[in-house]
């Protein structure tokens, strides 16, 4: 296991600090779902872990940028996703802007992430059914990820795809959370918050794979998992919300 690890060292740690990050946010989504006092997004400790999170997918796009080509296309719509789930927070737990954007960020964040979200798993998916050699940075991995029998599930299904309908699913639990009759809207806001935990339980398997069985970890996998914590982190507390009254 350490000599597949250290095959390709910086990769795989990443992995593993994100595997961390994932299992952390599941619990804690888990957590506070369970409690009667609401989730604060407008400032404190819960507002603050997502900017930390969101930087995880920081090193990863910034390996992917060095790409050229689409490739680099989809890496920077990535990075831009990830910069503003770091930057937006920050702004709003300042005070120092009223913008509609900062202030309904819990909001838009969820259609935002999800446009990162279907960019990386559309990529994967184009690869993992083609056959096309993915193309990845400096830090290496990506290859050997995509070529292993863990990229297509049972054989049949590839992870991508699944990734991608998963995206669709939660962005189309969204519009209906937003624009749909309030009778189902407490109900849209619980499904997308059942994708999310899903997807990040997903992630934590795969990311778990990555340094520790394939001994090589894929920049793209990894912006997909840190994407999947963004988007638990934001669904949490209209799902909270949503228990509350359901309890009541």
């Amino acid at each position: 296991m350490i000599d597949k690890f250290l095959r390709f060292p910086a990769g795989n740690t990443l992995a593993v600090i994100v595997l961390i990050a994932l299992i952390i946010t599941w619990l804690t989504s888990l957590v506070l779902s369970l409690r009667n006092v609401p989730v604060r997004t407008d400032k404190g400790w819960y507002t603050g872990i997502l900017p930390v999170f969101a930087l995880l997918g920081i090193p990863a796009t910034l390996d992917l940028l060095q790409t050229d080509g689409i490739t680099f296309i989809f890496a920077a719509v990535a990075f831009v996703v990830f910069a503003l789930n770091i930057f937006v927070p920050v702004l709003r737990m300042s005070g120092k802007s009223s913008h509609p954007l900062v202030a309904d960020w819990s909001k838009w964040a969820i259609p935002i992430s999800v446009i990162g979200g279907l960019v990386v798993s559309g990529y994967l998916t184009f690869i993992e059914t083609t056959g096309t050699q993915v193309l990845c940075g400096p830090s290496g991995g990506c290859g050997d990820v995509q070529s292993s029998k863990y990229a297509i599930l049972f054989g049949v299904l590839p992870v991508g795809l699944l990734g991608f309908l998963g995206n669709i699913g939660i962005l189309a639990g969204w519009a209906v959370w937003q624009f749909g009759p309030a009778a189902i809207k407490k109900l849209s806001a619980l499904s997308i918050w059942g994708m999310c935990i899903f997807g990040v339980l997903f992630s934590t398997y795969l990311t778990f794979l990555e340094p520790f069985v394939i001994g090589a970890t894929c920049m793209w996998c990894i912006s997909s998992a840190v994407l999947m914590i963004v988007l638990l982190l934001v669904s949490t507390p209209a799902a909270q919300q949503a228990l509350a009254i359901a309890d009541d």
